[in-house]
């Protein structure tokens, strides 16, 4: 009678340092992969729940990845509000479902909400959290009236690096007109103070003019496009609390503007003119004065199915670290990595704009796994 063949041993467990040094290259816009790793089994959990693994995590990865966009929808039809750019989330999907709130903008892992209704209150959100904060509008021309206003929210923790802001200070940036004076005025709230302070106004030459998509932050600069009479960006400076307005480049008015950064950390544009999108750099010339230099060109028809006239692309947002544009169509809206070229259609719908989410998906485990996430 044959011997029963004698069990193979186990195969040796990983070392923790090497499992370690594994989990920390899953890919950041993937955040449901680190629930899943946690799964795997009791040491890999206590790895990945380590807040001190959490940290390293984050400090190997250079930037907040995309993990979705906030929308707003051409026309009536009813839509989500929040369009998830990865293939799963550990965020419970009730976290996003705020119907009755806009995103006006995004940063630091912040969202910066407004209550759908005249004059309705601001609310900062972290949605890894929870936290919350609501503050009122500022009343920045008495009894006249405001046409329009953008606002931007931003970490104010100093020497952060804003991959960990979470539950730190806080600034909303405030922008707003005056119907009766061509004077655009700016105010600052501070979560520290609990308070709307630093008011700086700007004459601009008209009053009839309105705000198109987000503002992108540089530095310590907000850079927010605003649509009159003549297109322009408006400029606040939050080291010297100081409004002004740079002029646009001639050819930018097709098919959207968008502020953004460019490689060298100056401000730059992307705009789209005949189904291209043009890439522009504020540079000094050897005069002192500053201007527009068109530094690149992409064939858009040779990425994007706009291949007939009626089809024509809009520009609608840029996601600040990660160098990603945000292109609507009437065949659906695509995000377009700029270093890379890549192109990847994220929603049939067309927006008006988007305003993207960027942060480390690092959630409490223990909420995601009990939500069966």
């Amino acid at each position: 009678m044959a011997k029963p063949r004698a069990r193979a041993p186990a195969p040796p467990e990983l070392m923790e340092d090497a499992v370690e040094e594994i989990l920390l290259r899953l890919p950041p816009d993937e955040p449901a992969a680190l629930v899943r790793a946690s799964l795997v089994c009791k040491p890999w959990r206590r790895i990945v729940s380590d807040p001190a693994f959490l940290r390293r995590y984050r400090r190997f990865h250079p930037t907040p990845p995309l993990l979705g966009f906030f929308n707003e929808l051409y026309g009536a039809a009813p839509e989500r509000r929040f369009v998830p750019t990865t293939p799963a989330s550990p965020f419970p999907k009730a976290a996003f479902d705020r119907r009755s709130w806009a995103a006006v903008d995004c940063r630091h892992g912040r969202v910066l909400l407004q209550k759908e209704k005249a004059g309705g209150n601001f609310v900062v959100w972290d949605p890894i959290t929870g936290d919350q904060e609501e503050l009122h509008m500022p009343s920045i021309t008495g009894d006249r009236a405001t046409s329009f206003y953008s606002a931007s929210v931003l970490c104010a923790a100093a020497g952060c690096d804003h991959r960990d802001c979470h539950g730190g200070p806080f600034l909303v940036v405030y922008l707003g007109n005056d119907e009766s004076q061509p004077i655009v005025h700016a105010c600052v709230y501070s979560s520290e103070s609990g308070a709307w302070v630093t008011m700086v106004s700007a004459h601009i030459g008209y009053n009839d003019f309105f705000t198109a998509y987000c503002g992108t932050l540089i530095s310590d600069e907000i850079y927010q496009v605003i649509i009159g009479d003549d297109d322009a960006i408006l400029k606040y400076d939050l080291g010297n609390h100081c409004l002004s307005v740079i002029g646009l480049p001639d050819e930018s008015d097709d098919g959207g503007i968008v502020p953004m950064p460019t490689e060298d950390g100056s401000l730059g544009l992307a705009s789209i003119s005949a189904s291209c999108l043009h890439l522009w750099s504020r540079k000094v010339n050897e005069d002192g004065i500053a201007g527009w230099v068109q530094c690149r060109v992409v064939d858009l028809q040779a990425l994007l199915p706009i291949d007939s006239p009626c089809k024509r692309a809009y520009v609608i947002g840029f996601a600040e670290g990660v160098g990603v544009i945000f292109v609507t169509t009437e065949v659906g809206t695509f995000t377009v990595e700029l270093k890379s070229g890549k192109v990847k259609k994220v929603s049939e719908p067309r927006y008006y704009f988007v305003v993207p989410f960027m942060t480390f998906g690092t959630p409490d485990l223990k909420e995601s796994v009990c939500a069966g996430k």
